[in-house]
């Protein structure tokens, strides 16, 4: 998804470039090669061939080679804002963020009214790290939508901006604005899920997911995010799970002392807990099929996987820990040990899960109000 947004406007005026363009715009990159061959041949150094194999290089996420003929490009032409935007690309994927940058910069320079380059500055500044380099990439899609307010990828930018920010509600709506002006927008979608599933909102997440998957099913970045949400969303269930069985094993407990018997008193914690573990499947049950089809499929068809089985099996522990110590108030050695760690060890789970949930949440505060501070200065 990464290189969805390059722009495409070249070979203009040269029908076996423009054909080859085309083809590599619906994904017939192999098919296009030959034409852009034949355009060198008569001319190594035709500028518009040389763009047009970037973008198929672009296409096949061949950034080295794409990198090599927008250098001979730019080169050819020095004065193009295409070739040094999508120079600014590729240098980008390989990990050369100053050199990205600069690119940008000349692009902006050589044409400082098209958005496009705004946005090509703006990803490689968000690629860098400290304070000011996050505003100034906050700046340039500002600029970019002030050009072109109706461009989707000037959206989308901004929200990437607002979540390196922690400004989350801010970044839904950039990318509801997005949406707006393309419902189908793969990047859109991916930006929207991901804002909720990255923050363990899995099950708010869902269905974004669901129109992503649905807009790019066979994107390996798109399946792989979903597959996440769908751990996330399994994860979120079962913590519901264990916290309703909890305080099952509490009334187990409470309901055992009451009763003076051993028998009664056995009889009575096995009922108790077969009947509230009984309830909780149940809403666990309702729960999962209120998730949108495809999460519920990758739930079902990853559910061997180590990081997915081990959700639901803390449900079966703490069954199983209620039920050994229905045994009686003094059961044997090895069953209180086992019945111990059965319960004991869903409960730490659930409580590392949400302190650290609640330590992501309070470091995004101090972001968020560390950013508000510094736009606050900067604009004083």
């Amino acid at each position: 998804m990464a290189a969805a947004g390059a722009d495409r406007g070249v070979a203009a005026g040269n029908s076996p470039l423009v054909r080859a363009l085309q083809l590599a715009q619906v994904g017939r990159v192999r098919a296009a090669y030959p034409l852009i061959a034949e355009a060198l041949r008569a001319d190594p150094n035709d500028s518009q061939a040389l763009q047009v194999l970037g973008y198929c290089y672009q296409q096949e996420r061949r950034w080295t080679d794409m990198l090599t003929v927008l250098d001979l490009a730019a080169q050819a032409t020095p004065d193009s804002p295409w070739v040094q935007r999508n120079r600014s690309l590729a240098l980008r994927q390989l990990g050369r963020i100053p050199e990205a940058l600069a690119a940008a910069e000349l692009a902006r320079t050589l044409d400082p009214d098209d958005a496009r380059n705004e946005l090509a500055r703006a990803e490689a500044l968000l690629r860098g790290r400290g304070t000011r380099t996050v505003l100034a990439a906050l700046g340039a899609t500002r600029r970019a939508r002030e050009l072109d307010p109706e461009s989707v990828s000037a959206h989308v930018a901004e929200g990437k901006v607002q979540r390196r920010m922690a400004e989350f509600g801010r970044a839904r709506a950039a990318y509801l604005e997005a949406l707006r002006l393309a419902p189908d927008d793969p990047q859109a979608l991916h930006g929207l899920a991901t804002l909720d599933s990255d923050r363990g909102r899995a099950v708010r997440a869902s269905p974004a997911m669901a129109g992503m998957l649905r807009t790019v099913p066979t994107d390996p970045v798109a399946i792989r995010a979903a597959t996440d949400n769908a751990r996330r969303a399994l994860w979120l269930l079962t913590d519901l799970g264990c916290a309703l069985l909890l305080v099952v094993a509490f009334l187990v407990g409470t309901s055992q002392e009451a009763i003076g018997s051993r028998p009664l008193a056995a009889a009575g914690g096995v009922l108790v807990a077969l009947a509230g573990a009984a309830a909780v499947l149940a809403l666990l049950r309702w729960r999962f099929n209120r998730l949108t089809a495809p999460i519920r499929a990758l739930i079902l068809a990853n559910r061997y996987r180590f990081s997915f089985v081990t959700a639901p099996l803390r449900l079966v522990a703490l069954l199983l820990g209620m039920l050994l110590f229905t045994l009686g108030p003094h059961p044997p050695v090895p069953v209180v040990v086992v019945g111990t760690a059965a319960v004991v060890v869903p409960l730490l789970t659930l409580i590392v899960r949400w302190r650290s949930r609640a330590a992501v949440e309070v470091a995004l505060l101090v972001r968020r109000c560390w950013f508000r501070l510094r736009r606050l200065t900067s604009d004083g």
